[in-house]
């Protein structure tokens, strides 16, 4: 470890000893201190120009996945932006699942989109969330966490005083994160026109200044608000150019997101062929995270398309595939209750599905089961949505034997009234 430290003129050693001073080295002992020893030796061994270095390196830490459908999937800030921590996104509600209750205390968005959780609730599901396994992330959260204000405006205030000062001295980069740092704070109050005004200046600057892994967080992140202002077509055009900037992963969220914003304008086949797309680069990452949602986004595209049998068998697999991470996740209480949710909703799309197919026997076990989730939950506005599928799925079972009877009853009825009627 020693022999790849970098040598720093006038410090000692914990025994005393001078450390040599290494002429060779570009790199100043600040930009140790200030991005740790990991970005340090990452801006080591670069051969290019440090600052360029700098703005384009890759993050440090992979973007990790919820496994829930009809998820907008964000794109991995960059770990030296240090930005405040985000709320969890909330499924947004489809057309093809009318009646279904996504997720608790849902109100409609700004702009008349996608439906959300409300940003209290966001609050207190992402506050559950626990620390990251791996070390960077779990450096970064902590800093995060230790940065957040209570009050959203002094952040705003702050920021945008960065902001103006970077600028006036020419620190463009540092601008540009305090651009992006006063989108997300934008964002997690539900204020996504405040949000898309400093995402576009952040933009503005990423092109300035040829950066390109900003560019492309730039157009993900007002591809995602534009959505849930309503703003579809924007938000076609913002995605698709992250998706020419993005790598494998980025493509991934791109093609996730674009096949979101065209299920939620009812072109389902534009949303399966995206949907399709993202489920290859999830199977090249090898992330089970991303395998179980893109095949239940192509599920729940395919049964708005009429193709049930298609649907019914990614949404099985959507189903299965939760339920062994469940099994993984152990004692792990936020991704038991991720996984709950899940399962849920896993179970009442495929209940919906069967019914649709005329399967009533498999809907109505796939409704109890989804009103057995919700009740260990104590769910109770999803388990009053179970039951009354339930009961709508044991009504519709046997309803065309209990037509016929009726007929028959009828028909019977009506026979022995005209024997009495010709009787002399």
């Amino acid at each position: 470890m020693s022999s790849t430290l970098p040598e720093i003129s006038g410090s000692r050693s914990p025994e005393g000893r001078s450390l040599k001073k290494n002429s060779n080295s570009k790199f100043l002992p600040t930009s140790q201190a200030r991005f740790g020893y990991l970005g340090h030796l990452c801006l080591h061994n670069s051969k290019d120009d440090p600052a360029e270095a700098l703005r384009n390196i890759t993050a440090l830490d992979a973007p990790s996945f919820l496994p829930n459908v009809m998820t907008l999937q964000r794109a991995s800030t960059p770990w030296q932006y240090n930005t405040p921590c985000r709320t969890l996104e909330a499924a947004c509600a489809d057309d093809s699942n009318q009646g279904e209750v996504e997720t608790r205390s849902l109100s409609p968005s700004r702009g008349g989109g996608s439906q959300m959780l409300k940003s209290t609730s966001k609050k207190a599901i992402t506050s559950q969330a626990p620390m990251p396994a791996n070390y960077v992330r779990r450096i970064r959260r902590k800093a995060q966490m230790s940065r957040t204000a209570n009050d959203y405006r002094q952040q705003i205030a702050d920021l945008k005083m960065l902001a103006d000062s970077a600028s006036r001295s020419g620190n463009v980069y540092q601008a540009l994160q305090a651009y992006h740092k006063m989108g997300v704070v934008f964002d997690n109050q539900a204020m996504y026109p405040e949000a898309i005004q400093k995402y576009k200046q952040f933009l503005a600057l990423c092109i300035t200044s040829k950066n390109t892994q900003g560019e492309a967080l730039a157009y993900n992140c007002l591809g995602i608000d534009c959505f849930k202002m309503g703003q579809y077509d924007e938000a076609i055009q913002y995605h698709n150019k992250h998706l020419e900037l993005a790598d494998g992963t980025g493509r991934l969220i791109a093609h996730t997101n674009l096949g979101i914003v065209f299920q939620a304008m009812g072109l389902s086949e534009h949303a399966a062929i995206h949907h399709q797309h993202a489920i290859e680069y999830a199977n090249r990452m090898g992330s089970k995270d991303a395998q179980c949602f893109t095949v239940g986004n192509l599920g729940i595209a395919s049964a708005a398309q009429g193709d049930l049998q298609t649907s019914r068998i990614c949404l099985q697999y959507h189903l299965s595939s939760a339920q062994r991470q469940k099994a993984a996740a152990a004692d792990n209480k936020f991704a038991q209750h991720t996984l709950k949710e899940v399962s849920k909703s896993a179970y009442h799309r495929l209940g919906q599905v069967n019914a649709t197919d005329g399967r009533f026997d498999e809907a109505a076990d796939q409704f109890a089961k989804a009103m057995e989730v919700a009740k260990a939950g104590a769910d109770q506005k999803d388990e009053e949505v179970s039951v009354a599928m339930l009961g709508i799925a044991r009504g519709m079972l046997n309803f065309d034997e209990h037509c016929a009877a009726l007929v028959k009853k009828a028909a019977e009825a009506s026979l022995d009234g005209d024997e009495e009627g010709f009787r002399p």
